[in-house]
């Protein structure tokens, strides 16, 4: 009897020890991989600053729809392809919510001093219209031919007038400072220089724009100037003007035909709209246009955001390399009076030349 309960012991724990090592060899198979995992290395630039990784910008666009656009499918009054003469157009019915008319929407193209809108948004999110700005060191960054507002390096200047001499006269050196003094502010680093503060405003602008849905852009510069990297699409571009309805001072500025500042460090300023369409004095003035922002270079053609308003009607249109100034108006023209009167869409084109001839913008 005792040698059989022996061997009944035996055979038990031979019994619990194959369970045992059957148990770990598919703990092994199943689990023990993902036990093990490795989190994947990190790149050089990773390992020598943790903080390369994250976004200078000090909000994300992350989850947020932007602006939807709806085409509208009735076909505008006289106008088609071959009326309207530039490379590229949209017309958008604020009132209805709908585009009334496209011609190559999505066609990546340069902006020029179109840009100009975007970066007053920008810093009217940031800075209040009253914050002095401070005229410095980064005039030095102004490109050949750059269009003027004319700052006078070593004085200050309200937000507001800064705008004034961005959005009429197009000053790239309006910009410039616009664009390092709200950089500096939004990081907290009084001290960044020039080149690091563009950057990190070019950041803010884009930002800015996919906050309000334009996905297919990219802008690196403040002013417009050509970069090859610095470029959008009719239909951002509009997504951009919608954005900047936001901000109503940017509207109110785009509706003078002239301003004149003086600045509490003794500079005076007078500046004209560079926008024909609202000079009651150019062949181009159309009294229902109270806006918005031109931009011209070589690479980017003769281009346009203009805003209308008329009969019930808020318009804003987006036109991008015309041939010639005078195309640009006239395309403008065709498309607000096919909304406001469609009977005065075929009238005979404007060809006179405008007074003021643009520098590049």
């Amino acid at each position: 009897m005792k040698r059989k309960r022996n061997s009944n012991v035996k055979r038990r724990v031979r019994t619990d020890r194959i369970f045992f090592v059957g148990f770990l060899i598919i703990f092994m198979v199943c689990f023990l991989p993902f036990a093990l995992k490795k989190k994947p290395a990190l790149n050089e630039t990773e390992k020598a600053d943790p903080a390369a990784v994250q976004t200078d910008a000090p909000f994300t666009v992350a989850d947020k729809p932007g602006i939807r656009l709806r085409y509208s499918r009735t076909p505008l009054q006289g106008i088609d392809y071959t009326v309207i003469r530039s490379d590229a157009a949209v017309l958008y019915d604020m009132t209805s919510g709908e585009v009334l008319f496209s011609k190559n929407p999505q066609k990546h193209l340069y902006p020029a001093s179109m840009t100009k809108v975007l970066t007053a948004c920008v810093a009217l999110r940031y800075l209040e219209p009253s914050d002095e700005l401070t005229v410095g060191s980064e005039l030095d960054m102004l490109q050949p031919e750059s269009s003027l507002a004319y700052l006078v390096k070593d004085t200050k200047i309200t937000l507001e007038d800064a705008l004034y001499g961005l959005l009429l006269p197009s000053g790239n050196d309006a910009a410039y400072t616009i664009a390092v003094n709200t950089a500096r502010k939004v990081s907290n680093n009084p001290n960044m220089p020039n080149i690091d503060a563009v950057k990190y405003f070019a950041a803010l602008m884009n930002d800015e724009a996919l906050d309000a849905g334009a996905e297919n852009s990219h802008f690196v510069v403040p002013d417009g100037y050509y970069d090859p990297d610095h470029y959008t699409t009719p239909e951002d571009m509009l997504k951009i003007a919608i954005r900047s309805a936001k901000y109503p001072l940017i509207a109110e500025i785009g509706a003078h035909a002239e301003y004149e500042a003086a600045t509490s460090t003794g500079q005076s300023y007078s500046w004209e709209n560079g926008n024909a369409l609202v000079n009651p004095e150019d062949e181009f003035f159309l009294p229902f246009v109270n806006g918005l922002k031109t931009g011209f270079f070589d690479e980017a053609g003769y281009c346009m955001v203009a805003t209308a308003s008329e009969n019930d009607h808020d318009l804003i249109s987006v036109i991008m390399k015309a041939p010639s100034a005078e195309v640009r108006y006239n395309d403008v023209s065709k498309l607000f009076w096919s909304v406001i009167d469609p009977g005065h869409s075929l009238k005979p084109e404007v060809t006179a030349e405008p007074e003021v001839t643009e520098a590049v913008q």
